[in-house]
């Protein structure tokens, strides 16, 4: 009699620190997020960059590998926002921008995505990061809702102590997910969005502010 062969077992997806001879790698499977776009240019310098408070200094990028091939990739740093503004050393401290997750086409459906964006939010509590952000197509709303992000408004929002920060990227929408107690997101009436509340110290919106004309009015 005989017995069909059992299936060779799927070989556990490992996530970890990217390299630099990665790169190509990374930036095919980055290609895919926004296809027809170029790959940031800021995805060389970040791997070139050697590990801190992240895996590459201020910057998050893994990769998901099963066995010897790279089959997902994230790549985070500060929010673009940050590098003029007055409070940016602070900023840096508090929030990341998740600027890419991709998973090889062939592999999809299979949890990959879930396990980086796992892996990312436990880097950045070690870091001490407060916030996660992250700007994505209509479609994926549900996929970070389950994730436990706030996700599908039409923009970002950011209480902070000079002012408002807003952020809307065309033909996406924005998610974010507090990492700490005290940060979190709170209806402003007049406001086209949830504000995030208690990013950084005397930030916190209080309950009689309102949004007026792009401003938010305490």
């Amino acid at each position: 009699m005989q017995h069909d062969a059992s299936p060779e077992p799927t070989p556990p997806v490992r996530i970890g620190r990217a390299r630099f001879r990665d790169l190509d790698t990374v930036c095919d499977l980055l290609s895919l997020v926004s296809p027809g776009e170029p790959v940031p240019r800021t995805v060389p310098v970040a791997l070139s960059l050697p590990p801190g408070r992240l895996t590459h200094g201020d910057c998050l990028c893994l990769t998901a590998r099963r066995g010897d091939r790279i089959v997902g990739v994230l790549m985070a740093s500060p929010p673009h926002w940050t590098e003029t503004h007055p409070l940016r050393i602070e900023l840096v401290r508090s929030v990341l921008y998740i600027g890419g997750v991709a998973v090889a086409p062939d592999v999809r459906g299979q949890g990959i995505a879930s396990e980086l964006l796992r892996a990312a939010e436990h880097h950045s509590r070690l870091a001490g990061l407060r916030l996660l952000v992250l700007e994505h197509p209509p479609g994926l709303a549900g996929f970070y809702t389950r994730h436990g992000y706030t996700a599908g408004q039409e923009r970002l929002l950011v209480a902070l102590p000079n002012g408002m920060q807003v952020r809307k990227m065309p033909g996406h929408q924005s998610a974010v997910k507090p990492l700490v107690p005290g940060v979190g997101l709170t209806e402003v009436p007049g406001a086209p969005a949830r504000v995030v509340t208690g990013l950084l110290p005397g930030c916190a919106v209080p309950p009689s502010a309102r949004y007026r004309h792009g401003r938010l009015v305490l």
